[in-house]
């Protein structure tokens, strides 16, 4: 279930005072296509963007950036804020916990990169490709925040997706 907040400040507060993880969710954009991840061997993370937790005393921003790199290898600038938005879920083991608050973020992505790339990172292996920005075919509610990012990207309608929730705007 997911439940968007109106601001990233009253996400934040919410869960300082809940005692919630924060997490952040990168979603890098190279035209119309994203940036997704499969974990090798997959052992059922399914298709996700890069993601992590905010530490103490580090921005959501902040986050996005060093998880970007230390997820993918990839130091891009200026993330984009989207929305933030309460999470419950049922995650698989991996995910620390099944409630939490997301801030989601976009990143402009340079046309050089490679199509396809793998990663090592925390004693996990990563294989990046880009997938179709329209349906990306992500797993559990990553995709929650598509609606906004598609709003960047004109040639993308929500008419070519399911989702039907929009972020508020920050």
């Amino acid at each position: 279930m997911i439940t968007f907040y109106d601001t990233q400040k009253q996400a934040r507060a919410a869960a300082k005072a809940e005692g919630l993880r924060e997490k952040v969710l990168s979603f890098v954009v190279r035209g119309g296509k994203l940036l997704v991840l499969d974990h090798v061997p997959d052992g059922g993370a399914g298709v996700q963007v890069v993601g992590g937790g905010v530490e103490q005393d580090e921005l959501p921003e902040a986050a996005a950036v060093r998880e970007l790199w230390e997820e993918s290898g990839l130091r891009l600038p200026k993330p984009h804020f989207l929305c933030s938005y309460l999470w419950h879920g049922e995650p698989p083991e991996a995910f620390k916990s099944p409630v939490q608050i997301a801030h989601a973020y976009a990143f402009s992505a340079p046309d050089d990169l490679p199509d396809i790339w793998q990663h090592h990172a925390d004693g996990h292996l990563f294989s990046f490709r880009w997938a179709d920005l329209a349906a990306p075919g992500l797993d559990w509610e990553m995709g929650a925040a598509l609606p906004v990012l598609w709003q960047f990207y004109p040639s993308v309608s929500l008419a070519d997706s399911p989702a039907t929730q929009l972020c508020k705007s920050p």
